[in-house]
């Protein structure tokens, strides 16, 4: 889920292809934006830009990001990612963060798509979930372990 403004975004995960798109004071659904070539379950988080006007929305099945335009005619473009990302977030300078999982990196892009950073995390951080990156520039990750039997 996101949010930007009086609207909430939440990936419908018995749809292919599409998002929804609430108002936030009422909960009432208000439209859906389509996300060609998404797949089913394959997103797990969203981020969106006010500055950029744009919904982000990850796939963890075909490592990509798309971008969603959110101002006018809802065009999307899409990206290639490392692998299982899982994580999105938007920093300071209105660049997108992508988390991935399986390559335990952060990714950060520029709105259409550049990548202009590759961060390798350090060991012990073995399921990366998000980031988010501080005024500073430091940055929070979120770490999931998993205990199988």
């Amino acid at each position: 889920m996101a949010s930007l403004g009086d609207e909430l975004f939440i990936v419908n995960f018995s749809s292919k292809q599409q998002v929804e798109v609430y108002r936030a004071s009422t909960f009432t659904l208000r439209r859906f934006l389509v996300v060609p070539g998404l797949s089913l379950g394959g997103s797990c988080d969203l981020a969106v830009c006010e500055r950029n006007s744009c919904l982000y929305v990850p796939d963890w099945f075909t490592n990509t990001v798309h971008r969603v335009e959110l101002s006018g005619g809802n065009e999307v473009m899409k990206w290639s990612v490392e692998r299982n990302p899982v994580g999105l977030s938007v920093n300071g300078d209105d660049h997108l963060i992508v988390v991935s999982r399986r390559e335990r990196k952060l990714q950060v892009f520029t709105t259409h798509g550049t990548l202009l950073r590759n961060i390798q995390l350090q060991a012990g951080i073995d399921n990366p979930q998000n980031a988010v990156q501080l005024a500073n520039g430091q940055l929070i990750i979120t770490n999931s372990s998993h205990v199988s039997k």
